[in-house]
């Protein structure tokens, strides 16, 4: 038996309860930029989530004075941030350090985990099932501009196993993220050989001296 197989069967001997995500979250904070004039922000938008690497990856500074309207969410670091507009673009992320205390776009729900009832990777997996997808796309409202409520996230029933095991769970697919991160830089690498070996190899001296590389 897996150190795994024993922790359920010594910690959960009558199975994993399961709850709504709003169960185990805080209350997140709201920006008040009455009381932050002249201070520099990074504003976190829809488009400043990678969906491949799950990282923020461009953010835009701004100020009281240029902040978008949905610029609202004061985010901490250990957040969830789940997109809800277009949810099945299925942008999610946590928030890492260097953007502690920086600002979120209302069109993300921000799960911000109690310590004492969920570890911060093991709800960022959980984002990332099918079971959770299924969910969102049957309670996703509107068609040409989906969305669906913080609310309705919050509804959504996870399992909910003791920390200890939430913790071996997370070692486990926090080690296949890593893979997968190396798998993705080693591809995109592949890409950039290939493009260059295919204009290299595709690029021919004209008829009559010169190159010819287009149809002009």
């Amino acid at each position: 038996m897996s150190r795994f197989e024993e922790l359920i069967a010594d910690m959960c001997p009558a199975g994993v309860p399961f709850v709504e995500i709003g169960s185990v979250v805080e209350r997140g904070s709201k920006m008040r930029w009455s009381e932050v004039a002249g201070q520099q922000f990074q504003y976190i938008d829809l488009t400043s989530v990678d969906r491949t690497t799950r990282s923020i990856v461009a953010t835009e500074t701004i100020t009281s004075e240029n902040a978008p309207s949905r610029a609202q969410q004061l985010v901490r670091e250990g957040d969830v941030l789940f997109g809800t507009t277009r949810p099945m673009l299925k942008r999610y992320v946590k928030v890492s350090p260097e953007f502690d205390g920086q600002v979120a776009s209302t069109g993300y729900c921000v799960l911000r985990p109690k310590p004492d009832r969920i570890v911060t990777s093991f709800l960022f997996h959980l984002l990332g099932t099918a079971s959770f997808y299924a969910y969102v796309e049957a309670n996703e409202r509107g068609s040409a501009y989906p969305a669906i409520p913080d609310g309705v996230v919050k509804q959504f029933k996870i399992p909910l196993p003791p920390l200890e095991v939430q913790r071996e769970i997370v070692k486990v697919l926090d080690a296949f993220t890593e893979l997968e991160a190396e798998l993705e830089a080693e591809l995109e690498a592949r890409r950039l050989q290939y493009a260059h070996y295919r204009d290299t190899l595709l690029t021919f001296p004209a008829a009559g001296g010169g190159t010819e590389d287009s149809d002009g």
